[in-house]
């Protein structure tokens, strides 16, 4: 990813500047909104502008086709971690000093995941797209559990809801259970450049 304004270099996965004037900065991550189909995007939000390359807003060309059909990374890159596969996806995430990785196989409908002082939970959907974000929450160690096919968050009594990809109840958002930044990706993507990851697959 390039910074035009300063001429950086910043490697996607770790967040840190690799060349140009911030070389060694670490770019402050910030909560995000879904990663979704344009379709869905403009039903939403129908008076989004948008940002044209070259004069054009569309591509005639679907890049990305074949890219999602091959077992081989980009430009026919592979892992050598092999505790998954090349293209196994994941949500991948820093939780203090720990780098984490989840394959999405291991919470299709939800599931909670004990880090330590605290659990995450992280719902996908068999039938979501590569693309669309894993719904993923932190909360007090324990406290994901799942009653009457239902998950609940039980300080907070809040309940997940598959549809909006959110936890609600009677109490405030505040205490809800909080969104846990990650990143949606390729096995080989974030474990060529976070070699010292902890994968969890249960």
């Amino acid at each position: 990813m390039q910074d035009q304004e300063t001429d950086t270099y910043w490697s996607i996965m770790t967040g840190e500047a690799i060349a140009g004037k911030m070389h060694k900065t670490k770019l402050a991550e910030l909560p995000v909104s879904e990663k979704m189909q344009w379709k869905d995007w403009v039903k939403k939000y129908p008076n989004t502008a948008v940002l044209s390359v070259d004069g054009e807003e569309e591509s005639p060309v679907d890049y990305y086709s074949n890219y999602f059909k091959s077992e081989q990374g980009f430009r026919k890159l592979k892992a050598k971690d092999k505790r998954l596969r090349t293209k196994e996806p994941i949500f991948a995430f820093q939780y203090e000093n720990r780098k984490i990785a989840i394959p999405h196989s291991a919470f299709w409908g939800g599931k909670a995941f004990d880090i330590g002082g605290e659990s995450v939970f992280l719902f996908r959907s068999p039938t979501d797209a590569i693309f669309a974000s894993t719904k993923a929450f932190i909360a007090p160690a324990n406290t994901f559990k799942k009653q009457n096919e239902q998950w609940i968050e039980t300080s907070s009594q809040h309940f997940f809801d598959a549809k909006s990809g959110k936890f609600t109840g009677n109490k405030s958002e505040n205490e809800s259970p909080k969104p846990l930044n990650g990143f949606d990706t390729f096995w080989y993507n974030w474990s060529l450049t976070n070699k010292e990851t902890e994968v969890i697959k249960k």
